[in-house]
């Protein structure tokens, strides 16, 4: 732990010669001066409403008076009395001078006063009230230009199958200035609102964010729920949606920040490739595999193909964060050549998290010199576990299996408890047998039956790590040793810690070229009830960069146009670790890395070339190497030609070499793409390519091993610009597939596909757009003879807006289809508070020793169990089917508002709702594509099904005084 303490040290020093060379700016603060008399009371307060600590200085007969000495000074009260010792009379007035921060708040709000003054009715004294000049109110107190909004809730609940609750809350927004140089936002609320908002929108709605912020030109605060995204150098990279305090200044060439808050969940990153027909869901997993988690709400980036794509069903792709499933919208096609990969926070709620994190960087000598240090901190806390309880014999487990997390278990089986009659009635049942001559023990799911004595707990561990396989929700399969992906255990959650600190400096000697260099340092405790193989936990990594923008270069009067170039040389210890991912998305698959340990020492180098000889065309070659330890390495050559004139034409073309080995392992892969097209008028014609090689063999054989690959793809297209609001874009492509088959590389499968997008904004009164992708891949004989089947993939999806005659119709049109892979949700009855629940369990009717669902009931008032859905492990290709239609018409502007009719319709409004969702097994597509709905909700078909119709006639419609609304609604559904 050393190095960490050495890091932490520096940075203290850093950050409090930082505080003491550059204080807060003096205007902030200012000087008040008041004068008190003596009084009996001995108690004495300043009309100041912040003081600053010991800046006053207080008078008596023109004498200083002592600190502690001759008063004492209450700072919290703002007050102070003096010494009994102290020498003064009734008629000595007290002169004090002091500093305070310069705030628009008084000492007092009051809207009456208790006064007494001489009464000549009654010839004596009375004690009257009087109103103040000014009113209390909250501009009173915040001042004239706070903004302020919120909500105030107030309601009753109550019904059938629900007891009478009252409902309370309050969210409320404040904005502006607290004086001319500070300014608060805040939102605060009394709600506890732990939904995670729908992730189908581009933009969240996070309903449960509280904070307070203060800002100052040269300082923020926050409290409460902030967002921390800070890059210092490669490897100082964080993002996080923190809950705590953070603060960050800005004085002269110096900026830092400072954060201490709960992490609300763990980093990872998912790479996996789509599949033929599948649009999703994609499930995420944890750092181990874990299936069942929670993404933390907005902090996913997903890219396809190394592109980064964009949340909301109107865009590529929406998100389940409860259940960590990712689905595409039919405006992205997902093939399996599809490459995806997916950033993201979550929480397994295990044990709560503790971030902390500061940093400071200087920029001096005008931008030339920049100096940054940052330290960053975040781990499980070991004595605050979340949803599970740890015994004393738990944390000797966990304490002896070191980093080994596969070490940290206990057994899952045990007896079932007798019953009344000493009978164990348990759901598994022990079978003894021998695999290999040695004897081995298994368990099968047998309730009910009379040697089913033991209760089996299973964990996932990994594909092809396990001997069981999941067929339902507590019913699991032995399928033989290393042929499954779960074992009778239960594994322990290990806590763990992890510390990045990392110091940058930037030198430009001249303005274009730029000189980097970072050391970073990590300490990565894996366990941390133990101390077992700490001596492991340092890792460091540095890096150099040269680089020079381009720029113009000449010899004599010739003028070879711009050349830029770099150079980045890196080294990462292969115990070093990192709080986010800081390659890009597609490091890996660049250099060809699989197959190679990242527990191995790495050394990386690459050299760029910038040739810019005239503006329209730009060439970019380099030039790397990658090794891994002394087993693997990898070269890699890449040149980029880019030609364009924006307004005529624009050429791409991509050309990348990558010579990998690894061990006996020689790979060669050529990577090739390219891009044309030209503006004629509106229409933009175009063409373009993609083709990739790759041959992997072992050094001393010439035939092809299972990870080689060969294609060819062609794209021509046309495109319509614009043309009286109308843009269209019709594209064409043929794919060839091979693939190795015997040692040598055949066809696979030819891939066709079609897609059309359509856009209309050419009147106000409709607004449409139609996107529809036909995708048909056809295998080879060779390869139908394994097993493979011709897929078809149809995508389909319209939606429109209308207003007509506005405002009388209004109205929009969705229609979506797609093909999906999706689990068989399971039912589960989970016990909840006694009152709280819709089902109660009448006992084991059939004594299985199972909880059917049969042996739950619907009850009113006394359930204390409710029904949640639980995906199972395998998929099955659905169709994903949703159509709605709404239309809004105002009767009172069809006809003149002073004739007759008007004046009858003039009240009346409606609405019309009919929505259709489907999500069913049914193979014949035009059935479901063309909505033939007698094929809909069909037994032993239809998964989720549902068919909903709505009409609403209002009378006076949003008028406060009276108004009315009639609804008719009619539901079919199938779940």
């Amino acid at each position: 732990m050393k190095p960490a303490y050495k890091l932490i040290l520096f940075i203290l020093l850093v950050l409090h010669a930082s505080a003491v060379l550059f204080p807060q700016n003096k205007y902030n603060t200012v000087t008040v001066t008041d004068s008190i008399p003596i009084n009996f009371e001995n108690s004495y307060s300043i009309s100041g409403v912040a003081i600053i600590p010991f800046s006053e200085t207080i008078i008596l007969r023109d004498s200083l008076l002592q600190r502690f000495t001759d008063y004492q000074f209450s700072y919290s009260t703002a007050s102070f009395t003096l010494s009994d010792t102290l020498p003064y009379s009734l008629f000595d007035t007290l002169l004090i001078t002091y500093q305070a921060v310069n705030l628009s708040l008084q000492k007092e709000y009051k809207k009456r006063s208790l006064v007494i003054r001489y009464s000549e009715k009654y010839g004596d004294t009375v004690r009257v009230v009087e109103i103040e000049g000014s009113a209390f109110t909250p501009e009173s107190i915040f001042g004239e230009g706070m903004q302020k909004s919120g909500t105030l809730i107030r309601g009753f609940t109550v019904g059938t199958t629900k007891d009478f609750s009252l409902n309370s809350g309050l969210r409320l927004q404040l904005s502006g200035r607290l004086s001319e140089s500070i300014e608060i936002v805040a939102a605060l609320s009394d709600q506890n609102t732990p939904i995670q908002p729908e992730g189908n929108t581009e933009r969240l709605e996070e309903i449960d964010k509280v904070f307070i912020q203060v800002k100052h030109p040269n300082a923020v605060g926050t409290f409460g729920d902030y967002q921390l995204s800070n890059r210092n150098g490669e490897f100082g990279v964080i993002n996080r949606k923190l809950q705590g305090l953070m603060g960050s200044f800005n004085i002269s060439d110096f900026t830092g920040y400072g954060a201490i808050a709960s992490s609300r969940g763990k980093f990872n990153t998912n790479n996996f490739n789509g599949l033929d027909g599948v649009q999703g869901p994609y499930q995420l997993t944890g750092l181990n595999g874990e299936k069942f988690i929670i993404v933390i709400a907005g902090t996913e980036k997903v890219y396809i193909d190394g592109i980064e794509m964009k949340r909301g069903e109107n865009n590529d792709y929406s998100i389940e964060y409860a259940n960590a499933t990712i689905t595409f919208t039919p405006k992205r096609l997902i093939t399996d050549a599809s490459r995806m990969a997916v950033d993201f926070e979550y929480t397994d709620r295990r044990y709560s998290r503790n971030f902390l994190g500061t940093g400071v960087t200087a920029n001096l000598f005008d931008d030339k010199l920049k100096f940054g240090i940052q330290y960053l901190q975040e781990g499980d806390d070991q004595n605050a576990p979340i949803d599970i309880a740890l015994s004393e014999e738990d944390k000797r487990i966990i304490s002896e299996a070191g980093d080994d997390p596969l070490k940290a278990f206990k057994s899952g089986i045990s007896l079932a408890e007798e019953d009344s009659l000493g009978v164990r009635k348990g759901i598994y049942q022990a079978v003894d047998t021998l695999i290999n001559n040695e004897p081995f023990t298994y368990y099968i799911y047998n309730p009910g039956d009379s040697l089913s004595i033991y209760n089996v707990s299973f964990s996932y561990i990994a594909e092809g790590g396990g001997d069981y396989v999941r067929e339902a929700l507590g019913q699991f399969r032995f399928a033989g040793i290393g042929e499954g992906a779960y074992l009778p255990v239960i594994l322990l959650p290990i806590p763990q810690v992890k510390q990045i600190g990392n110091i940058t400096a930037s030198y430009s000697p001249l303005e274009n070229v730029h000189i980097d260099v970072e050391y970073s340092g990590s300490l990565w405790d894996r366990n941390r009830f133990s101390d077992l193989d700490d001596t492991d936990n340092f890792g460091y990594a540095t890096k150099l960069t040269l680089r020079v923008d381009p720029s113009e270069v000449k010899i004599g009067s010739v003028n070879l146009g711009k050349i830029g170039f770099s150079y980045k040389d890196r080294f990462i210890n292969n115990k070093f670790t990192s709080t986010d991912r800081f390659n890009e998305v597609e490091f890996n698959r660049i250099y060809n890395t699989s197959g190679s340990s990242e527990q191995e020492d790495e050394q990386f180098r690459e050299v760029r070339l910038n040739l810019i000889p005239v503006k329209e065309l730009n060439i970019i070659s380099s030039g790397g190497f990658l090794r891994r330890g002394e087993s693997f390495k990898s070269d890699r050559f890449n040149n980029i030609i880019k030609l364009s004139d924006n307004n005529k034409y624009n050429l791409y073309y991509n050309f990348d070499y990558v010579d990998t080995k690894n061990l006996s392992r020689l790979s060669r892969w050529i990577r090739q793409s390219g891009d044309v097209n030209y503006i004629l008028w509106k229409l933009k014609p175009g063409f373009n390519f993609l083709a990739e090689n790759k041959r992997d063999r072992q050094s001393s054989k010439d035939s092809l091993l299972s990870g080689s690959l060969e294609y060819y793809e062609l794209n021509p297209y046309i495109e319509l610009i614009d043309l009286e609001g109308i843009k269209f874009t019709a594209k064409y492509s043929h794919r060839d597939d091979y693939l190795p088959l015997n040692g040598l590389m055949v066809k696979e499968a030819i891939v066709k596909a079609q897609i059309y997008d359509l856009t209309y904004r050419g009147i106000k009164e409709v607004t449409t757009s139609l996107n529809f992708t036909v995708r048909n891949k056809k295998f080879t004989d060779p390869f139908k003879e394994k097993g493979f089947l011709d897929t078809e993939q149809i995508l389909i999806r319209s939606q429109s807006k209308f207003n007509f005659w506005e405002p009388v119709l209004n109205g929009n049109l969705f229609y979506e289809v797609s093909t999906q892979k999706q689990a068989k949700l399971e039912k589960v009855f989970v016990k909840v508070e006694q009152g709280a629940g819709n089902y109660r369990y009448l006992g084991d009717l059939n004594g299985n020793g199972v909880a059917d669902e049969s042996e739950f009931e619907p009850t009113l008032y006394d359930g204390d169990y409710i029904i949640v859905t639980i995906p199972s492990d395998e998929l099955f290709p659905v169709i994903d089917f949703k159509t709605n239609t709404r239309w809004k018409i105002k009767f009172a502007d069809i006809f003149a508002r002073n004739s007759l009719p008007g004046e009858i319709l003039k009240p009346l409004s409606s609405e019309t709702v009919w929505r259709v969702e489907e999500v069913t097994r049914e193979e014949d597509l035009s059935k479901i594509y063309l909505m033939q709905l007698k094929f809909f909700q069909q037994e032993g078909v239809t998964i989720r099904g549902s068919n909903f119709f709505q009409q609403d006639l209002y009378i006076n419609e949003n008028k406060q005084e009276l108004s009315f609304r009639f609804r008719y609604t009619q539901r079919f559904s199938m779940n």
